[in-house]
């Protein structure tokens, strides 16, 4: 039986790569490729589709990038199985995806080969780790020093805290947006902070940044806040 397949990566250049090795694989056909959030929304929305092969960092597009795009497909097309190809080495950011139930990620440094085993593992619904992301997260677990710096010590509460107060967000539009008090919403930032060892707001975006819960294309419009008025 036919996979059917779409690309999204924010490189024309990739994607045409893409198509060109995907078109070599048995029973796999393309059906589209896409360079941001946006088309890739419209594109499932239209066109029957078994596996979406996205990249992790793409800054543009309506629906963002990174773990919110990636939760934002699974509650619109829960069918679709999700494959994230990326670059990213963060070990944190890894199992941040692993963590959503995204089971199958590929390196974009290893031989592409490997996303034909992906896809076909997709459609199976069976895990898979390509041997680079295997060799990032091994890697991480025998140097773990269990220093307080990464989300996985944080409740799932409080870093859903940090992410949105880092895209923008007030306390305030916080908690309309996840549906707390706002004195809720400042005491798990409050928490969280203490707990990573962070002093100040910005430090929250260049937390967020440095382990993938925000898109570092927002450094340019985020870094400079240092505003400490929102608690």
């Amino acid at each position: 039986m036919t996979i059917r397949v779409a690309v999204a990566d924010d490189h024309p250049a990739m994607l045409a790569g893409m198509e060109q090795l995907l078109s070599g694989f048995a029973d796999v056909t393309v059906i589209g490729l896409v360079t941001d959030s946006t088309k890739l929304v419209e594109l499932l929305g239209g066109t029957a589709c078994d596996v979406v092969v996205t990249d992790f960092s793409m800054p543009k597009g309506r629906y963002g990038d990174g773990i919110s795009l990636l939760r934002f497909l699974q509650r619109r097309f829960p069918t679709v199985k999700l494959i994230v190809l990326t670059g990213v080495e963060s070990e944190t950011v890894l199992r941040s995806i692993l963590a959503i139930d995204v089971r199958i990620i590929v390196s974009k440094a290893d031989d592409y080969a490997c996303l034909e085993t992906a896809i076909h593992r997709a459609r199976d619904k069976k895990d898979f780790l390509s041997p680079e992301i295997e060799r990032l997260l091994q890697a991480a677990s025998t140097s773990q020093t269990g220093a307080p710096d990464t989300p996985g010590q944080l409740s799932k509460r409080e870093t859903e805290v940090l992410r949105l107060f880092a895209e923008g967000l007030s306390v305030s539009q916080i908690g309309d947006r996840i549906g707390r008090s706002r004195k809720t919403v400042s005491a798990q930032k409050v928490t969280a902070m203490k707990k990573l060892g962070l002093q100040h707001d910005v430090d929250i975006f260049r937390y967020a940044v440095t382990h993938g819960l925000v898109p570092a294309s927002q450094s340019a419009r985020e870094s400079a806040k240092d505003t400490e008025g929102n608690m």
